[in-house]
């Protein structure tokens, strides 16, 4: 799909796995129920609540909780009007995580909701992408270059990136900055895919 082509499905990712324990529990995944934050001040042109949690699964492993449909694939969501014609799209919440409704104005690192396993997931993971339609599926996408991240290099070693989309595969390493004591805060390492219209991969 148009819309999806700079999407990105992220997951967070410890010692290179995505979970610890048991795969059919959303509680097992590193992703699960961690804050999905705003990228931008804006406005809240969408916003859907209620849905359940998937079982994660693959493969015919995936049974999803409703039946998928062009209203449900993405799950709870939200959709995030940034101006100049761009719309922020967050899919796959935690139910009862989502904390704007329509017409609510954030700002730029403001808590929207928790990272969940709805709709056509088939593991915790945030789905974003970007375009210029306000209406799911129908707009073009576009590129969101993240301010300031480090993702290994062909030599394998970590390389400082700002301005930049990350590459389809990679580990990225966002350093988190220093909290009220003004000591380093934990890095987060998340694996990034690009999708391309497929069903939301278990790398997201």
């Amino acid at each position: 799909m148009i819309s999806r082509r700079y999407a990105i499905n992220w997951k967070l990712v410890r010692d290179g796995v995505g979970f610890s324990g048991d795969p059919r529990d959303v509680r097992s995944y590193h992703s699960y129920d961690k804050p999905v934050l705003a990228v931008a001040d804006g406005r809240i042109v969408a916003a859907r609540d209620g849905l359940p949690n998937n079982i994660p699964g693959h493969g015919d492993a995936f049974h999803p909780a409703i039946p998928i449909t062009l209203e449900t694939v993405a799950g709870n969501t939200i959709t995030l009007d940034r101006g100049g014609g761009q719309f922020a799209y967050y899919m796959h919440m935690e139910p009862g995580s989502v904390r704007v409704k329509v017409g609510d104005t954030v700002r730029h690192d403001q808590l929207l909701a928790r990272v969940g396993c709805i709709g056509d997931a088939r593991e915790p993971h945030l789905h974003f992408e970007v375009t210029n339609s306000s209406k799911p599926l129908s707009g073009e996408g576009i590129p969101h270059l993240i301010d300031r991240y480090r993702s290994k290099g062909t030599n394998g070693v970590l390389e400082l990136r700002t301005h930049e989309l990350p590459l389809d595969k990679s580990v990225v390493v966002f350093e988190e900055g220093r909290g009220e004591s003004d000591q380093p805060q934990p890095v987060t390492r998340a694996r990034c895919r690009s999708n391309d219209g497929q069903p939301d991969v278990p790398v997201g």
